[in-house]
């Protein structure tokens, strides 16, 4: 047996039906005896991960170097926004560009993301790093790296020791936090960990633990939290999922102030697009933006819809970056025909009533409005 069926076994055993790949050298062949998921790109793969994290199964995700560019986001969302079950990416750098078009070092996005990286000095010793990945994601509330090569993956592997499958969970971040006391929290966590010691034949870098002494800043400290324009004709649509007890996933933009009273409706946000991937692994619901959905969650889209996966995707459609200034955004609809949404106006309230209910597979709703003018987002005290 070879570092990749050894590193195969232990993926099914940590994450059984939740390892999710974009398949690419040197970790194509892993993914395939792991019996992963393949997903449209790597973003949505680990947008998928952390949607299943949030409904508290542990998950997994397989790539290569240069995939790491494109998962960045989420990746270093997550570190802020925490988790419930542990994440792991498991990333294949080749830095002799044997078979890809750069020779990538990943080690850089740990302290770049704030995460840790772990690494098997043998190919035996893989079932350890894994567990040691998924048991700091657990302890830091973060996605762990694990760093594997070719020569690392194509080595044989002699007594294999039975390490057990990952246990512990991590937590979703307070949402009593404002954003930058949620970035505190996570420093101070890093922090308390900075003494952590790997087992033998595995080698850990840790996070930066340069962490503030000050308490986290929450929306108490501050005064007052953001909610959404007095005028805003998105506000029944909202009223409407918190009658119903439906939480979502939420986006970047105004789907974002959905996390906030008095609606509260949104369980976390890991980014710019990502709502869609993570609420079909989550709570079924995802709230974006019409933007967002242009500018990446369109993918997590099409790869949802191919999949038949159950999810409610409610499209906030405003014609406009609400949170970055208000420029232009072009009239979505055209560009998700292909998924049959229902358009309905915000101010329809029968037609809301009828549309805004959980789905049995992927399901498309435009809710379209006009943003007054010359309003910004309410502050509402505390």
């Amino acid at each position: 047996m070879d570092g990749e069926a050894v590193l195969a076994k232990a993926l099914r055993r940590a994450a059984p039906g939740r390892i999710f790949t974009v398949p690419g050298y040197p970790v194509t062949g892993c993914g395939v005896l792991a019996g992963a998921e393949i997903c449209t790109n790597e973003k949505v793969a680990l947008e998928y991960a952390l949607g299943s994290s949030l409904a508290a199964r542990p998950a997994a995700v397989l790539v290569k170097n240069v995939g790491m560019n494109l998962l960045a986001d989420p990746l270093v969302q997550a570190t802020a926004q925490g988790l419930r079950a542990p994440v792991v990416v498991v990333v294949g750098d080749d830095p002799h560009a044997r078979a890809s078009q750069a020779a990538q070092d990943s080690r850089p996005f740990g302290p770049l993301a704030m995460v840790p990286v772990v690494e098997a000095e043998s190919a035996e010793d893989l079932p350890s790093a894994l567990v040691e990945a998924f048991a700091l994601s657990a302890a830091l509330s973060r996605v762990a790296l694990l760093r594997v090569t070719p020569d690392i993956l194509q080595a044989e592997a002699g007594e294999v020791k039975d390490v057990g499958v990952p246990t512990g969970q991590g937590e979703v971040a307070d949402p009593a936090l404002t954003m930058r006391g949620r970035w505190a929290h996570a420093l101070q966590t890093a922090a308390a960990h900075a003494d952590h010691r790997p087992p033998e034949g595995v080698r850990v870098a840790m996070p930066p633990a340069d962490a503030p002494q000050d308490r986290p800043e929450t929306f108490h400290d501050r005064g007052y939290f953001r909610t959404f324009c007095r005028g805003c004709p998105f506000r029944p649509l909202f009223a409407l999922l918190e009658r119903r007890g439906m939480r979502a996933a939420v986006d970047a933009g105004c789907s974002l102030l959905a996390l906030n009273p008095p609606g509260s409706v949104g369980i976390a946000s890991y980014g710019l697009g990502s709502a869609v991937a993570v609420g079909a692994r989550a709570t079924g619901v995802a709230l974006i933006g019409d933007y967002a959905i242009l500018h990446s969650g369109i993918n997590a889209l099409i790869d949802v819809h191919e999949k038949g996966v159950p999810l409610l995707c409610i499209v906030i459609e405003n014609r406009r970056m609400g949170m970055v200034g208000g420029s232009a955004v072009a009239d979505i609809s055209r560009y998700l025909e292909w998924a049959r949404p229902s358009v309905v106006e915000a101010a329809d309230m029968n037609a809301l009533d009828r549309l805004i209910r959980p789905s049995d597979g992927p399901k498309t709703v435009i809710v379209r409005g006009n943003c007054p003018g010359g309003e910004s987002h309410e502050q509402v005290e505390c």
